[in-house]
């Protein structure tokens, strides 16, 4: 499950886009910090993420961002610093 919390192509605004209801979303452990990149390494969005490491944590590339922005990479934040999939 995973939420976007920042849009950055549309002035920082919080878009509220998430795999799922919003009650659902705000239930659950979302504290994996994510963010989406186009192929010019831009950041695109941020979000919130309850997996980082299976195949889940590509949920928010494949589910949202590549046709939402064209990205076409995933960062996660490990506590100190962003480490690409």
């Amino acid at each position: 499950m995973w939420t976007i919390t920042e849009d950055l192509l549309d002035d920082g605004k919080k878009v509220g886009i998430s795999s799922s209801n919003y009650e659902d979303a705000k239930a659950a452990s979302l504290c994996h910090r994510f963010r989406l990149l186009d192929d010019d390494g831009e950041i695109c969005c941020e979000g919130l993420s309850d997996d980082c490491d299976s195949q889940r944590a590509f949920a928010p590339l494949d589910d949202f961002g590549r046709g939402y922005a064209g990205c076409t990479e995933i960062h996660y934040f490990d506590g100190q610093s962003w480490k690409k999939l």
